[in-house]
């Protein structure tokens, strides 16, 4: 399943994804590249969600490297390069709901077949909260970095401090 997602959002990076200016978005997809890579370091004793293999060697670590330096990115472009910057804020609250609403659907046969395994206090109902962080997060990065950094430490602590996550 994750071989298949990851075929079908490279197809659709290369579809819909803005290569031509790709240096445009090269900032944003670095930091949820950082995030994530950050998540599995604060998390590596502690995961709140796991992505189990399926047809890959039975480890977390390479699916979600998949992931990180595939998956993530090719959302990213493909968010960013179709988002409406220059329309009203109600077209871009709705933009940013079908982007959860479709993160939603195609995570949750993941999640219902164990291939997404949440673990310490991590339930599917947070999903929705997470994306709409994860994507308000990657258009504020896109025009306002320096703030979204901020907010990103913020969030951190507090995640850090309610998932009673052991930083070493």
């Amino acid at each position: 399943m994750h071989i298949i997602l990851t075929a079908i959002l490279l197809l659709a990076a290369f579809w819909k994804g803005d290569w031509r200016h790709w240096r445009k978005y090269h900032h944003t997809i670095l930091y949820i590249v950082i995030c994530n890579l950050l998540y599995n370091f604060l998390c590596r004793d502690h995961l709140l969600w796991k992505q189990n293999p399926d047809i890959l060697p039975e480890s977390h670590a390479i699916v979600d490297l998949i992931y990180t330096f595939i998956n993530l990115p090719a959302v990213t472009l493909i968010f960013l390069t179709n988002y409406p910057f220059k329309t009203s804020n109600g077209k871009q609250v709705r933009y940013i709901l079908w982007w959860i609403l479709g993160s939603l659907a195609v995570e949750y046969p993941f999640y219902k077949m164990g291939r997404l395994q949440l673990l310490h206090g991590y339930h599917y109902w947070m999903e929705p909260i997470f994306y709409t962080s994860m994507y308000t997060l990657l258009r504020l990065h896109h025009t306002r970095p320096l703030l979204t950094y901020g907010i990103s430490a913020v969030i951190i602590f507090v995640l850090i401090q309610y998932f009673h996550i052991p930083v070493k």
